[in-house]
């Protein structure tokens, strides 16, 4: 649920647009929003879990997410229209956010230490094909019901997600902590700022308001990290960050998501509005780049196995993305889809690869009594990851559109060029990263406490 509705409304952008009469920024925020409000928000579902207990979060994460999927789908053609559909998917990020650190948690607590790493990247497998099949479930419920579905279809999937919870018969813990307001208050208002400030740019320009801008978010960011390292139980544990392994597979991370997700998006969409294809055949035409990056990701965890390294899906996987999406984006000017399938095929195999392995690779570099600390901090900044990737990427597409088309909520191809060249980048970025910081053997770190034998007989 969480993943696939970062990327499900991907296709059904287009409709909705002009269903709600919305600009072309409007749409990337309908995206943004809900990349920025998940990343955000996430410590404040790790320390809620630590405060009320796995369970009862969980709950009220999904009760948050089916009645804020269904305000979005019931959101009004009127004037207030951009404000209610922004709002309610914020409050989806929200919901999201006490979601996702309870269910990493669980699968740690329930896996014995030796399938611990397949079903982490397993886990983080399945959830990434969810992320990729969004614009393909989209166009198939915005073809056949609506773009208005697309969000609806939350609410009986949130009852049969408390159905299943209740069925698995999962223990909460709850050890009581004190909650803590002031670090992720001041955490989520600098990354508002910030990212705010990096995506207007691409509006303003780099004017009098833009550097400003800039500057207050490195700012508020710079004292919120500050706070939280020197607080006594941080709701991020940045302290992670300085073990060498578990800090360079993060970033990646980090990276790989930046790159990512403007691809996803601005791919959809120049599929949509600059080859004027339906929605289904939108979402079909994807589908050289969904399916490969489903294979990616399972290929992933068996190259992960098969090597004891996690350099090997990762760092092939990288050279693969970033010459796939510099073929796609070379194929772009063309308008000739058939010219973009090799670059797609190449960068969803590519693509597909890191993350699952990287997951894996974290969570075994740290110690157990770390784990949920180090998933909470890896869902972060994965999900600000896309954030700041989506940033990024549509201030450049922003600045190199023309203000007609952005008020009629169209995105050129030739802007959409400049999205996928700030990926290529990033991708390259990422290779140099990975082949240079990543360990070559794969980490066992597991430092649990063995129990004493007890022999009567001495």
């Amino acid at each position: 649920m969480v993943l696939l509705d970062e990327t499900v409304v991907v296709v059904a952008l287009d409709p909705m647009a002009r269903g709600l009469d919305l600009t072309a920024s409007a749409m990337h925020r309908v995206v943004l929003i809900y990349a920025l409000s998940l990343a955000s928000l996430v410590p404040v579902g790790g320390m809620a879990t630590r405060r009320f207990g796995l369970l009862p979060v969980f709950r009220s994460g999904v009760v948050l997410f089916a009645v804020a999927s269904g305000c979005c789908g019931l959101a009004p053609a009127s004037g207030l229209a951009e404000l209610l559909i922004l709002t309610a998917r914020a409050a989806q990020g929200a919901g999201a956010a006490l979601m996702l650190p309870v269910a990493t948690t669980v699968i740690t607590d329930v896996y014995e230490e030796q399938q611990r790493g397949r079903a982490l990247a397993t886990y983080a497998g399945v959830a990434q094909v969810f992320f990729v099949f969004g614009p393909l479930v989209g166009a198939l419920l915005t073809q056949f019901f609506g773009w208005r579905s697309v969000f609806l279809i939350n609410v009986p999937l949130g009852g049969a997600v408390l159905w299943a919870l209740a069925e698995a018969r999962l223990r909460g813990r709850a050890p009581g902590e004190p909650v803590r307001v002031l670090q992720p208050v001041l955490l989520a208002v600098a990354l508002v700022v910030l990212v705010s400030a990096l995506y207007q740019s691409g509006i303003w320009g780099f004017d009098a308001r833009t550097v400003p801008a800039l500057a207050v978010g490195v700012l508020l960011l710079a004292v919120s990290v500050r706070v939280v390292l020197r607080a006594t139980r941080p709701v991020l544990d940045l302290r992670l960050l300085r073990n060498h392994t578990y800090a360079a597979a993060v970033a990646v991370t980090f990276l790989v998501q930046a790159a990512q997700f403007p691809v996803l998006v601005h791919g959809a969409v120049y599929l949509r509005q600059a080859l004027q294809l339906t929605v289904l055949g939108a979402g079909v035409s994807l589908l050289p780049f969904v399916c490969a990056l489903a294979v990616g990701t399972f290929v992933s965890g068996y190259l992960l196995e098969y090597f004891q390294s996690v350099r090997v899906p990762v760092v092939w996987g990288l050279a693969a993305a970033t010459l796939g999406t510099a073929g796609w984006a070379a194929a772009l000017p063309s308008g000739a889809y058939l010219w973009q399938i090799p670059g797609m095929i190449v960068a969803g195999l590519g693509m597909g690869m890191p993350i699952p392995a990287l997951s894996a690779e974290m969570m075994s570099a740290v110690r157990v009594s770390e784990r949920a600390d180090a998933s909470v901090l890896r869902q972060t900044l994965r999900q600000l990851g896309g954030a700041f990737g989506l940033a990024g990427a549509g201030a450049l597409v922003l600045a190199a559109n023309d203000q007609a088309s952005n008020a009629a909520g169209t995105i050129k191809a030739s802007a959409t060029l400049h999205g996928f060249v700030f990926a290529s980048i990033t991708l390259a970025t990422t290779f140099t990263l990975a082949a240079t910081t990543l360990p070559r053997k794969r980490t066992h770190t597991t430092h649990t406490m063995r129990r004493p034998r007890n022999n009567h007989n001495t």
